[in-house]
């Protein structure tokens, strides 16, 4: 008997642009699009519904529904240049998305937080849910910000690496990168590097944060 790991099912069908990044929050889809906007998808069952306040979002609907969805509304302008990434960060209700910088908004409204400017030509990041810490990459370099718990963010630390990160995400305290062919780990209090092993040498390194603290290393 063949066993099935994962179940697939159709939600969006034939979008009229290119989908870059997707991400969820509850049962809303968040689609960002080539064109620079952002499209907010519901179940079909639950369109035109009033939403219910962001405090009992998640009590109400927890996640993806198993139905057709449906076009809510589009948010034009989202991004100036194609979505690398979106994440929502459940704990703090803000979608922080990866594109020409990295950026905040607030859920369910998405209404702008705050903009990391210094992330301006970032390619990877990881968020510490936990502690409330940032790192990205951008080229030679990884910066480190906290959330302060209000409306912006603090510099930490920033440290050079010895070539352009592919792959980042936070291991305890510290940080996992991929760099050229090989995986190291960063000291995020000193700066001071350690390798780990090689990668593959066909794919490019990848490192995979889990939901057990656990990280898969592609290789």
């Amino acid at each position: 008997m063949v066993h099935s790991a994962y179940d697939s099912f159709q939600l969006v069908n034939n979008s009229p642009t290119k989908i870059d990044a997707i991400e969820s929050y509850g049962a809303t889809l968040l689609l960002a699009c080539s064109d620079g906007s952002l499209k907010i998808y519901v179940p079909e069952s639950s369109a035109g519904e009033i939403r219910p306040p962001t405090s009992d979002f998640h009590l109400q609907a927890s996640e993806l529904k198993k139905e057709p969805y449906v076009l809510e509304r589009t948010i034009n302008g989202f991004s100036k240049k194609p979505m690398l990434a979106m994440e929502v960060l459940k704990s703090r209700e803000l979608l922080l998305s990866l594109s020409e910088s990295i950026a905040f908004h607030r859920c369910p409204n998405l209404e702008m937080l705050a903009v990391i400017t210094k992330a301006k030509g970032a390619n990877a990041y990881s968020w510490d849910e936990r502690r409330g810490f940032l790192c990205f990459a951008r080229q030679k370099r990884v910066c480190i910000f906290r959330h302060d718990g209000g409306r912006g963010f603090v510099e930490v630390k920033e440290f050079g690496v010895p070539d352009t990160v592919k792959s980042i995400s936070w291991c305890g305290e510290n940080i996992c990168i991929g760099i050229r062919r090989e995986y190291m780990i960063l000291n995020a209090t000193n700066g001071a590097l350690s390798e780990v092993f090689p990668s593959g040498r066909i794919a490019p390194p990848l490192v995979v944060s889990l939901t057990s603290g656990e990280l898969l290393l592609g290789k």
